[in-house]
């Protein structure tokens, strides 16, 4: 008798202080980097995210969440208290991304690609081993 696991994938994650905890069911993207000035401003350097389905979200503490509406097209989701940035979502989308970062294990992901590659900092090199992009590859 073969024991089949069928049970979907969920990654646990959360910020710094853990007063934002989330519990995504179900399969994530592979890591982009993103090189643009808005994310390196945001972040203090290149920004990784991972995308999912918005529906597989559950959080287990809001209590930290806010959402900052950078323009009319996307949201960032951080905590309030310690300042961590954890989610990217598109304004009127079924999709959002996390940030690998807050992963509480990132098990076999692995960075896929470079996006807006030509808007880079001039203090750093692009890594030749992955992918680039000059733009956004979706």
């Amino acid at each position: 008798m073969t024991n089949v696991n069928t049970q979907e994938p969920s990654h646990t994650g959360g910020c710094h202080c853990g007063k934002v905890r989330f519990e995504i069911k179900g399969q994530i993207d592979n890591p982009v980097m993103c090189h643009c000035e808005l994310c390196r401003k945001l972040h203090g350097h290149v920004s990784s995210y991972c995308r999912f389905d918005t529906h597989a979200l559950q959080l287990t503490d809001d209590t930290g969440l806010r959402w900052y509406r950078m323009s009319d097209k996307t949201d960032r989701g951080f905590c309030k208290l310690c300042g961590t940035g954890i989610f990217w979502r598109p304004v009127r989308s079924s999709g959002m991304a996390v940030m690998p970062g807050t992963l509480d294990d990132t098990g076999t992901l692995m960075v896929t690609g470079q996006i807006f590659c030509a808007d880079k900092g001039n203090y750093y090199p692009l890594d030749p081993a992955i992918k680039q992009f000059s733009q956004s590859d979706r």
